[in-house]
């Protein structure tokens, strides 16, 4: 029985001896089969060549760098903020807004690209409204480039005294009689009337429609007595003064001549107009 058992137990090494003897898996999952031994380095290298001939090499990014330009366009817009701005100081003071339309050129102008100035050469030219012709210099980087003749249309508007309702001949003007508003001036040269005071307490020499702006020529100084006042008629020589009353036939200023009719006599003399209500009659 001994011997029996001395002979299971060296089955049993013999038995493991083989199981560890046996080949172990090339990887994960697959088993190497019998007398199949590991690849060699240069075959490794051989299988990473055929896996990838054909493909494309990979593409490196090209760095590309920045072109400076030769030339530069001047635009017709460009060319119009340039005229507006000059003619806005030109017209300081004179006009409340400017408006400047380019009729030529139409096209952008091309110059030598860098830093670009334009300015506008007073030349004495017509500096009124209206279409104007312009000598216009481009300098680029401080070097004449280009000169243009630009021909615009300028216009302006300005805030006038302006009628608030239908005014007559020979009425004096009040303040409710007017308003204030913003028209298109037809030249610099204008006798439109921008200062409400300058209106208020005139008189009227003809009609004057409502909106219509007011010009001084319009007005006059009002009267300080009107045709059909009752007045004061003086007489005065030396240290002597006669009054009497009467009705004037016609309006006059301060200063001015009228005729007066004596209100006892019936009798017409003409008298100076020394203020209102009293008519001086010399010798």
């Amino acid at each position: 029985m001994g011997v029996t058992m001395a002979r299971r137990h060296s089955g049993l090494a013999v038995l493991c001896v083989l199981l560890m003897a046996w080949p172990v898996q090339a990887k994960s999952g697959e088993e190497r089969k019998p007398g199949q031994v590991e690849p060699s380095a240069s075959q490794a290298q051989r299988s990473v060549r055929q896996a990838t001939k054909g493909k494309a090499p990979a593409v490196q990014p090209v760095v590309q760098k920045a072109i400076q330009p030769v030339t530069q366009e001047v635009t017709v817009e460009q060319i119009r903020r340039t005229l507006l701005h000059y003619v806005e100081r030109l017209f300081d003071g004179k006009v409340s807004e400017v408006q400047v339309q380019v009729l030529h050129p139409q096209e952008p102008v091309t110059v030598p690209f860098g830093s670009l100035d334009a300015r506008v050469a007073a030349r004495g030219l017509d500096e009124g409204l209206g279409r104007r012709m312009f000598q216009v210099t481009l300098a680029v980087d401080g070097k004449p480039a280009e000169t243009l003749r630009v021909m615009a249309e300028v216009t302006a508007t300005a805030e006038v005294v302006t009628a608030a309702r239908y005014i007559k001949p020979e009425e004096t003007i009040q303040a409710e009689d007017l308003t204030l508003a913003k028209v298109q001036l037809p030249g610099l040269a204008h006798d439109f009337i921008t200062d409400l005071d300058a209106v208020v307490g005139k008189r009227a020499i003809k009609s004057i429609r409502p909106d219509a702006p007011i010009k001084t020529s319009a007005l006059s100084l009002p009267f300080a007595v009107k045709r059909g006042d009752q007045v004061t008629i003086e007489v005065k020589h030396g240290g002597l003064l006669v009054q009497a009353s009467g009705t004037t036939k016609m309006g006059g200023q301060v200063g001015q001549f009228v005729t007066v009719t004596n209100s006892d006599s019936g009798k017409e003399v003409r008298g100076k107009v020394m203020g209102p209500g009293v008519v001086r009659i010399g010798f």
